[in-house]
């Protein structure tokens, strides 16, 4: 009599060991060193990070990005990871963006500390910086941040580096709806020949550019392509309109009739004119109501 052959048994253990024997290795260098290893990261690294903050001369505390330990990491004592400011990840942010951020320069604000200590039980923190608002208006600021070195722990292969857009707000600032006209003359003056009248509907963002100073947008925006200031009195709450000085404009933006902010309803009542670069005159007649 043929004996039966112990053969496919064997494979079969063979094989199942074989899998456990994956299993395991998959496991272990999925999870189990993220535990075992302290890594610390940004937590914004991936898509970026905006800090706002009102418009002001004074220094000022902002807490500008978060720092943490990695989600599955276990800290057996004191992480302590030091922090530095990086203008290259600001040149690299517009090189992959098409984008034009000019970094925060270091005269306008600083760290509060470059040490950073997260525990088991304090897993993540912000890193705070002292900065002077007023000193980083009418631009796309931002800062970049690197994490240099981390003791007792490791610095985050992916997301070691983080790319914070620094925007600061006056009271002025935010998206308006606008509505009007804007009358386009075929000479320098209003007794000339109205060639058209455009309807003005559309947002508008008012800009920072001081306390008191916002820019937006002049007329229909679509026909124009210029930018103008709205400077407003506090004390009286009248608007001056004129040319924008950090951004495409015309020699003559003025007033041209009232014009004045509304404080209870968050409005402009605008009344002004430009004349183009041909020496035609445009009046344009305009409210502003903030969204």
């Amino acid at each position: 009599m043929r004996k039966k052959s112990s053969l496919i048994p064997f494979l079969f253990i063979a094989g199942m060991v074989f899998f456990s024997s994956c299993e395991k290795d998959f496991v272990f260098g999925d999870i189990k060193p993220n535990t075992d290893r302290a890594i610390v990261e940004f937590t914004d690294s991936k898509n970026g990070g905006t800090a706002s903050m009102d418009f002001t001369t004074s220094l000022i505390q902002v807490d500008l990005a978060e720092i943490r330990l990695f989600p599955r990491s276990v800290a057996t004592g004191d992480v302590k990871a030091k922090v530095i400011v990086n203008p290259t990840v600001v040149a690299d942010f517009n090189s992959e963006n098409g984008t034009n951020y000019i970094s925060v320069p270091a005269t306008a604000f600083a760290l509060q500390s470059d040490e950073i200590i997260l525990t088991q039980e304090n897993r993540r923190t912000s890193v705070k910086i002292n900065i002077r608002p007023s000193l980083i208006v009418g631009a796309p600021y931002a800062i970049g941040l690197s994490i240099a070195e981390v003791v007792n722990g490791e610095v985050s292969e992916l997301y070691h580096n983080v790319f914070v857009e620094v925007k600061v707000k006056n009271a002025y600032e935010g998206d308006y709806q606008a509505t009007g006209d804007m009358i386009v003359y075929n000479g320098s003056t209003n007794t000339s020949p109205i060639a058209a009248t455009y309807p003005i509907d559309e947002i508008k963002l008012l800009s920072t550019i001081n306390n008191t100073t916002v820019e937006t947008l002049i007329g229909y925006s679509d026909f124009t392509g210029g930018y103008m200031y709205l400077t407003i009195d506090p004390s009286t709450n009248q608007v001056t309109v004129s040319p924008s000085q950090t951004a495409p404009t015309f020699a003559v933006v003025n007033n041209n009739g009232p014009c004045v902010y509304n404080p209870g309803t968050k409005s402009f009542t605008l009344n002004y004119l430009y004349v183009n670069s041909a020496g035609n005159l445009r009046e344009i007649h305009e409210t502003l109501v903030r969204q």
